[in-house]
């Protein structure tokens, strides 16, 4: 009975539809060089997509998938808005200009932003470029063959789940470009494909050439890019047209997404490239941070993919309820005394059998025999004698 009344109580407490939550609008730091939330602002006041044409016909768009500002259709934040590439089938293509070049020299690169997968994923993906600084940079034009400086985020091609994280470097003995590959991270990124549930990836690359990568403020991968088990591979740019900082690291200009999806409805919220981990501190818990679920929520949830959990769940808060119970109400456990059986220490005793109602009442004594009666009893007592 007790564990029926604990189940009913936990269904009670999973909610049938999600609280929404009034949202509130972040501001953004003017000492990062890009911050974007795409709550206000129109997508083409800052953002540029790609008008390249194909080498194969020049009336044909090159990237031809859209993308829209819209808020998510399971949103819990009502007036959040994100940015989301549409078109199934397509190569998409957009890039915005940072507030201020970012040179990697004295200071760390800190690089977050947040996707969310809205359809099951069979090849797309989600991944950033931060394009390199060079006087032949045209947002409009932008393509594959950009030079980009840094490519991180998440790809998924059929049974593939990748985090890239690809960086640039000037080989400093002949002045020549290479790429360096960092190794995949050893734990299972599948449900970050597959959960339709925004993540939060964030890459903090620092001048020695280490880096940490973090999935939902967790730590997924680290290392030193100059020191790992890395791929080197020729960049088609042999030599660099920007500044060399860092670690060998071009300065960046602008950031870009340049995406094939077979899917489509990928969304993408809350860029941020900064050199402050303290500012990249304040920008999460303002973003990611405020639009988490609470410890009872989290449970609640973990149950949709182990239905057992609910076991555990009742098990651990149950047991400690009904041992406290016993312990200090003995009568709920053993029930009321209503039983024959069941009297306290300083009870007066009670008699083993009832006499029945219905039986006439016996003789006590000799006189209650009558004469005839005694002398019949003295004669059986002498012949007993005898």
């Amino acid at each position: 009975m007790m564990f029926g009344r604990l189940l009913l109580a936990c269904v009670c407490l999973t909610p049938a539809d999600p609280v929404q939550a009034t949202y509130r609008l972040v501001q953004v730091p003017e000492e990062a060089h890009f911050a974007e939330t795409f709550d206000s602002d129109p997508l083409d006041r800052r953002w540029v997509q790609s008008k390249a044409v194909k080498e194969t016909d020049a009336e044909a768009l090159k990237y031809d998938g859209q993308w829209v500002v819209e808020e998510p259709a399971a949103a819990m934040y009502p007036g959040n808005r994100a940015l989301v590439m549409k078109s199934s089938g397509r190569h998409h293509a957009i890039a915005a200009y940072l507030h201020t070049p970012f040179n990697f020299m004295h200071t760390p690169l800190c690089l977050q932003y947040e996707v969310r997968f809205g359809r099951d994923v069979e090849c797309s993906g989600a991944y950033i470029k931060l394009l390199t600084q060079t006087h032949l940079l045209r947002l409009s034009q932008f393509s594959e063959s950009t030079p980009y400086s840094v490519m991180f985020g998440p790809d998924k091609c059929g049974t593939s789940h990748r985090l890239h994280l690809i960086v640039r470097v000037t080989d400093s003995s002949n002045g020549r470009n290479q790429e360096i590959h960092a190794p995949q991270p050893v734990d299972d990124l599948t449900v970050y494909f597959t959960d339709r549930q925004p993540h939060l990836y964030t890459l903090q690359l620092y001048q020695d050439s280490r880096y940490e990568i973090f999935i939902d403020q967790s730590l997924i991968s680290q290392g030193r890019l100059l020191t790992d088990e890395v791929q080197y591979t020729e960049s088609p740019d042999s030599q660099p047209e920007s500044p060399v900082s860092g670690l060998g690291v071009g300065s960046v200009a602008a950031l870009g997404l340049e995406l094939w999806s077979l899917s489509g409805e990928v969304m993408f919220d809350n860029f941020l490239l900064t050199d402050d981990l303290k500012l990249a501190e304040r920008w999460t818990q303002d973003t990611w941070g405020r639009k988490q679920p609470g410890l009872l929520e989290r449970l609640l949830i973990a149950t949709n993919s182990r239905p057992w959990l609910w076991g555990v769940y009742i098990f651990t808060v149950g047991l400690p309820i009904i041992l406290f119970i016993s312990y200090m109400w003995p009568d709920k456990r053993f029930g009321p005394p209503d039983q024959d059986y069941y009297y306290k220490k300083f009870d007066e005793p009670q008699p083993d059998r009832q006499p029945e109602r219905d039986q006439p009442d016996r003789p006590t004594s000799l006189s209650d025999y009558g004469e005839t009666h005694t002398n019949t009893l003295y004669v059986q007592a002498d012949t007993l004698h005898v």
